[in-house]
Parts: structure tokens; sequence; C-alpha cells
């Protein structure tokens, strides 16, 4: 191999490195969490990219505790990388009175504030 052809050979494998580093940096800021995408039924609230849902009669929204730390993401979106054991941070839903018996339930209320604290469970 000439030198030429490895100089042109290097800059190739260095430009799809980047392409792949960018496309892979920018897809976790597209959805929710793909950790959970085949193991859960939860909604995925697209977007502020928190997983969303019903569980004991009321609403539930996924959010940032502990994950906000390292979370790079737009202001106002969950972290799509974090979990503690398979388990995402979350909270009930602020929404009056937002009992529901399914996850599509509180589709109504997907984008209301927490009414407490971000919690691991």
């Amino acid at each position: 191999i000439n030198a030429e052809y490895g100089g042109h050979l290097l800059k190739m494998k260095v430009f799809v490195f980047l392409a792949l580093l960018a496309c892979c940096t920018t897809f976790q800021y597209e959805t929710c969490n793909r950790l959970f995408t085949n193991t859960r039924d939860w909604l995925c609230n697209e977007g502020n990219l928190c997983y969303y849902g019903c569980q004991k009669g009321y609403c539930w929204s996924q959010c940032n505790g502990a994950g906000a730390i390292e979370w790079d993401g737009p202001p106002g979106t969950c972290n799509t990388r974090y979990h503690l054991n398979t388990n995402i941070e979350w909270c009930w839903l602020e929404a009056g009175s937002n009992t529901c018996t399914t996850h599509s339930d509180c589709t109504a209320f997907m984008n209301q504030p927490c009414s407490g604290s971000c919690s691991v469970g």
C-alpha cells in the first residue's frame, strides 16, 4: 500500500467513525429510553422524552432526579439513558382528578408537573 492510499484509508475510517458517533449521540434526543422499548407497555411522550402511564389508579410520569446530573439533553426532557437496575425515576402527576385504569387514560395528563418528588421504583 502506498502512502497516499494509506492516508485516504485513514481519513475514510475517521469519517465513518465520526458519522456513526454523530448518529448515535443525536438519536438519544429523539425517543424515550430505548432500554424499556420492548420490555414495558408504558407510553412515550415524544414531546419531552418521558415515559408515562397508569399505576394503582393514578397517572405517573418519568422525571429527572439523580439522572439529571449527567443528562445533557434539551431542557425539560427526561434522561433517555439513565436507569437504576432497570428502574426509571418517576413521579405522580399533578392533574386534579387524574384517576385511570389504562396507560392511555393518562395521555391527557402527560404534560402536567409532578405532584411530589422524583423517586426510583
